[in-house]
Parts: C-alpha cells; sequence; structure tokens
C-alpha cells in the first residue's frame, strides 16, 4: 500500500468516527422523535411509539407517562422533557 492511499485511508476512518458514535449514541438512548415520526405530522402515535421501541417491554408505559396531556400522540416538547427527565437521574 502506498503512502497515499494509507493517509486516504487514515482521514476516511477519522473523518467517519464522529458518525459512527453518534450512530451508536443515538441507538442506545433510543429512537429520535424524528424517526419515530413516520408520516411526518410533527407528533408521535403510540403506534409509531410501540414500533420504535418494539424490543422495549415496559414501552406502553413509558408512552404514557410522556403523554402528559393524554391525547394519544407526543410532542416533540413532550418527548424532549422526558429525555431530559430520563438522562437527570
Amino acid at each position: 500500500m502506498n503512502k497515499r492511499t494509507l493517509l486516504a485511508a487514515v482521514f476516511a476512518a477519522l473523518v467517519s468516527l464522529p458518525l459512527a458514535v453518534t450512530a451508536a449514541e443515538e441507538k442506545k438512548k433510543g429512537a429520535s422523535f424524528a424517526s419515530m415520526d413516520k408520516n411526518k405530522d410533527g407528533k408521535v402515535s403510540k403506534a409509531e411509539y410501540m414500533e420504535a421501541n418494539k424490543d422495549n417491554p415496559k414501552a406502553g408505559d413509558r408512552f404514557a407517562a410522556l403523554d402528559k396531556d393524554g391525547d394519544g400522540h407526543l410532542t416533540e416538547e413532550e418527548f424532549k422533557a422526558g429525555q431530559k427527565k430520563k438522562k437527570d437521574k
């Protein structure tokens, strides 16, 4: 491998590292609001939330706790407030 190819490979790895870390952190945190809002109506329905969190047996309870106004949808504000509260614990 010549120096130019090696340098290009190292550069590519360094550039992609932050993207990989961000993706791993996002997966660890759970689905983002935008990724759950499949129909892009600005809110996440219980069905959308449950689909995004299908591996979590407590997802239904978590949705109910996040849905402060009880309208069956999460606004981005409700979602963010729940994420902040979760982070503070």
